[in-house]
């Protein structure tokens, strides 16, 4: 859902305070839960299950306010805006919920009519995992309705009801976006703020920073694609984003540094003692878990050569190859000795760069989620195994138990700015599962108002 995503005045002041895109999303998804708070089955309560980023606490950008926070700002959350920390995500989400004030009604009121309300953490609002902002979200639901927050839940890493359904919201699958550590994601050196991945870095430096830019599309995009959105931004705006790209670049190095040291192994065994704790609590096997971790894609921030690939420097090597390969034809007319010496460097630095390119592989995580996804059921078995991510809606069947791995697709739509990667349109789909006679059953639904839910033909794989 992204709730949040639209502020980001801090780093782009021009930026509309709403987009008729969060509008739509916004106007739907309050009359997506009035329809369920209206229509009971069976005269049972519903459950809802959120897999993910409901808030966009690492896309927001928002500025530092006097007298607010504790937690002292650093140089990149006063360039960016609030960090991490949970006093700033305090901050951020107070904004949200006045931002987005229908929607926390509209929660506050499918909860106060006897529903129960589950929050997955995903890659976005990580930032959940702060106690101080999980009881700050149930008092603003509570303000709404009284008691509501009383009937919220969250989970820490997954959501699970044995041979019915297991949720997670997959991030943990995808190398640009995952964490070390699930339970304890904060950083080695400043356990005060959490761990911010990869791709939260661009979404930050340059993402965010850059009118037109999108978070979506980037692994269809073509050198050319960006030749032309370059030349869209002018002189002035190619260098602001070429100096952002390079702050970035430098950020994504020092990450790579917090990978190593004592604090890292500190914070290595913090976590095996949360995860002892998650077990208990749960009452769940702690191999079961070590497994389902086992599945998980280390942050591709751990190494340093695939990191420098995954800010596709390879791109930025090719495109200039191509232009010094254009510019030695030329000088070769008049000095031919250097003409011909340019091309052969060139033809040396061409298949290396080719081959970096394809060893970084998709950006697209759909593949890996769906793989881990059908070998999730081995641990946790389930009927139906559910995540997001991705926001691209899909179902594939073929585990050996006889699981189905289910995508929910998407609710957040960005509103297009100038030229931006080609991005699909939100799915706005969810998925209803319920015991039919003992068995459980599920309906993939697409919410269109003022139709309702109507069934969703998913791509199948």
């Amino acid at each position: 859902m992204h709730l949040g995503s639209e502020l980001v005045h801090h780093v782009r002041p021009g930026a509309p305070p709403r987009s008729r895109a969060g509008q739509r999303r916004d106007d739907e998804l309050v009359a997506l839960l009035g329809w369920y708070r209206e229509r009971r089955r069976d005269g049972r309560p519903w459950r809802l299950v959120i897999a993910g980023d409901l808030i966009d606490f690492t896309g927001m950008s928002v500025p530092v306010v006097p007298g607010e926070i504790e937690t002292h700002p650093t140089e990149e959350e006063r360039r960016h805006g609030l960090g991490s920390a949970a006093d700033h995500t305090l901050a951020k989400l107070r904004l949200v919920a006045e931002h987005h004030a229908e929607v926390f009604r509209a929660l506050a009121r499918f909860c106060a009519a006897g529903n129960s309300l589950v929050v997955v953490r995903g890659n976005h609002d990580v930032d959940f995992h702060w106690p101080p902002v999980q009881r700050a979200f149930r008092e603003l639901l509570s303000a709404h309705a009284e008691g509501a927050g009383e009937r919220v839940e969250f989970a820490d890493w997954f959501y699970y009801e044995e041979n019915v359904v297991f949720v997670e919201h997959g991030h943990q699958y995808d190398a640009y976006c995952s964490h070390d550590h699930v339970l304890r994601p904060v950083l080695p050196s400043d356990p005060r703020r959490s761990y911010r991945s990869f791709a939260d870095v661009l979404l930050r430096y340059v993402v965010r920073p850059t009118r037109g830019l999108g978070e979506a599309g980037h692994d269809e995009a073509s050198a050319l694609d960006y030749l032309r959105f370059g030349l869209r931004l002018g002189a002035r705006g190619v260098f602001d984003l070429g100096r952002r790209f390079a702050l970035a670049v430098a950020a994504l190095v020092a990450l790579w540094r917090e990978h190593a040291g004592a604090a890292a192994a500190r914070l290595a065994s913090e976590h095996e003692r949360a995860l002892a704790r998650f077990a208990e609590a749960r009452r769940l096997s702690p191999l079961a878990l070590r497994a389902l971790a086992a599945l998980q894609r280390p942050p591709v921030a751990r190494r340093l050569l695939p990191l420098l690939a995954g800010v596709m420097i390879d791109r930025v090597a090719l495109a200039a190859i191509g232009l010094l390969a254009l510019a030695s034809s030329l000088v070769a007319a008049y000095a031919p000795r250097l003409g011909a010496g340019s091309l052969a460097a060139l033809a040396l630095l061409a298949p290396p760069a080719w081959l970096w390119r394809r060893a970084r592989g998709p950006i697209d995580p759909s593949a890996a989620l769906r793989e881990r996804g059908l070998r999730v059921s081995a641990i946790f078995p389930a009927a139906f195994v559910v995540m997001g991510h991705t926001h691209l809606p899909e179902v594939c069947r073929g585990s050996p138990e006889g699981s189905t791995y289910i995508n929910l697709g998407g609710w957040a739509d960005e509103e297009p700015e100038g030229w931006a990667p080609p991005t699909k349109p939100p799915s706005r789909t969810h998925l209803v599962v319920q015991l039919v006679d003992g068995a459980p059953r599920a309906e993939f639904l697409r919410w269109s108002s003022p139709e309702g839910p109507t069934r969703f033909g998913p791509r199948e794989a």
